[in-house]
């Protein structure tokens, strides 16, 4: 491996290192979020549905973005897993708010899946924006 080669797997290390502390910041905030008792903080004036899509569409962009600057280029199994545990994810999340006065809403849930959905989608467009500024290899064929 040449110099040039081990600075770019350092600098690509170095990014995957920062884009894991964002996504599990990030899971962690959209936790706390969801688990607050009712009325305990103020939020943006929007659709409590949009803020469960734009939640679950950001975690699975992150989650997407980590895993391929961690291991290489991802394959459809992987984006299937990511979608899974989102979906997963989402109803365990809508359970677990029970306990502390909120509601389990299937519509809050479907837009959880229907955000893990447009977050893979995304992911797939913003894809080559995010190997430009990281100047990671994607795998693509030239």
């Amino acid at each position: 491996m040449s110099s040039s080669e081990k600075s770019a797997a350092k600098r690509i290390r170095r990014y995957a290192s920062h884009a894991r502390v964002i996504a599990a910041a990030y899971f962690v905030a959209l936790f706390v979020g969801t688990h607050l008792p009712p009325g305990e903080i103020s939020t943006p004036d929007i659709s409590d549905k949009l803020a469960h899509f734009i939640g679950y569409a950001g975690l699975a962009t992150l989650i997407l973005a980590v895993w391929e600057l961690s291991i290489g280029k991802l394959q459809p199994r992987h984006y299937f897993a990511v979608w899974l545990a989102g979906v997963a994810y989402g109803a365990f999340d809508e359970w677990t708010q029970i306990p502390v006065g909120r509601t389990c809403d299937m519509n809050d849930w479907a837009a959880d899946v229907i955000g893990v959905t447009s977050g893979i989608i995304i992911y797939r467009l913003l894809r080559p924006i995010l190997f430009a500024i990281t100047g990671h290899d994607d795998g693509s064929p030239n």
